[in-house]
C-alpha cells in the first residue's frame, strides 16, 4: 500500500511510519519541518508541507491507498515546559488540527483516484 502520513515525525507518527515500512508499505511523511525527519526509515519519503493547504503535495493523494492525518500542534507544548491552557493555546491546538484536516480533505477532493481510507486522529504526544 502507498500511505501518506501527516504528522509522521511526531510520537505516534514515527511509530506508525516504522511499522508500515517494516511491513513493506510505501510511506510518504508530510512534515512541517524536514529536519525532524532525521532518523526516519530510509525508505520513508519526507515531503514538506505547511499543514494549512494542499498546495504543493496534493498530487501525492492521487492514487494513494490511505491517508493518516496525525498533524497538529503538540498538546504538551514545545517540550521544554508544559503547555499552559490559555484561550490562545487552545485556539492554536484547535486551528492546527482543523487546518490540517481541511488541507487533507482538499487533496482528496482534487484526486482523480481517491484514497480508499482516510484516518483522522489526535493524540497527547
Amino acid at each position: 500500500m502507498r500511505v501518506i502520513i501527516t504528522g509522521g515525525t511526531g510520537l505516534i507518527g514515527r511509530a506508525l511510519t516504522r511499522s508500515l515500512v517494516d511491513d513493506g508499505h510505501e510511506v510518504i511523511v508530510l512534515t512541517r519541518n524536514p529536519a525532524k525527519a532525521a532518523g526516519m526509515p530510509a525508505s520513508a519519503q519526507p515531503v514538506q508541507w505547511d499543514a494549512r493547504s494542499a498546495a504543493g503535495w496534493e498530487h501525492l493523494a492521487d492514487g494513494a491507498d490511505a491517508i493518516v492525518n496525525l498533524a497538529g500542534a503538540g498538546i504538551a507544548g514545545d517540550g521544554a515546559l508544559p503547555q499552559r491552557w490559555t484561550a490562545a493555546s487552545k485556539q492554536l491546538l484547535r486551528d492546527s488540527r482543523l487546518n490540517a484536516a481541511k488541507a487533507v480533505v482538499e487533496a482528496v477532493a482534487a484526486a482523480t483516484q481517491k484514497p480508499r481510507l482516510l484516518v483522522q486522529a489526535s493524540a497527547v504526544g
